[in-house]
């Protein structure tokens, strides 16, 4: 019988997911290793995270600082994980996108990175000024890049809604 408990128990652990067994083996958080980084850096691009465990994986990004900021790639993905998490790791969020862009601006990511600058600091920092610089950034150093159109139209957005003639669309719309 209690052989039979064994199995059964060993059967049902090797039945968990890859992320399920290593979130258990990593809940100590003094093993922030560079294969642990990079296994949530690979979890990210699979988007198979829980919102815990992407708070998980922005102390593993910023614990191995230095590698994140070794390639675009791992900028993007620590920097739009760290944007979206409470507290200290939304400044480093925000640092990682401004270092992609400035350090490697021929990147495919660096447009995208500039954007969502943009889109973080108007949503959800309310700084509609910043918002701006970022979005004329992308469309002075990138003015073929798909993301243009998308730049420009937010741009526009911001200096409507600076005029306030959306407050007056807004009650317009109210009244009928």
């Amino acid at each position: 019988m209690i052989r039979f408990s064994l199995l059964t128990l060993l059967a049902l652990y090797s039945c968990q997911g890859p992320s399920e067994q290593h979130s258990e083996l990593i809940e100590n958080d003094e093993f922030k290793s560079i294969d642990s980084t990079m296994f949530y850096l690979n979890q990210v691009e699979k988007g198979v995270l829980s919102p815990k465990a992407y708070a998980r994986a922005a102390k593993y990004f910023v614990a191995q600082d230095s590698l994140i900021k070794s390639k675009a790639e791992y900028l993007m993905k620590a920097g739009l994980t760290c944007m979206n998490q409470e507290g200290e790791f939304r400044l480093y969020g925000l640092n990682y996108l401004i270092l992609l862009s400035n350090k490697f601006p021929q990147h495919e990511y660096a447009p995208q990175a500039l954007l969502q600058l943009a889109l973080f600091f108007d949503n959800e920092l309310a700084n509609q000024t910043r918002a701006t610089e970022f979005l004329r950034a992308l469309i002075s150093r990138y003015p073929n890049d798909d993301l243009r159109d998308d730049a420009e139209g937010l741009l526009n957005l911001i200096d409507v809604s600076k005029s306030g003639e959306i407050d007056q669309v807004r009650q317009w719309l109210n009244k009928n």
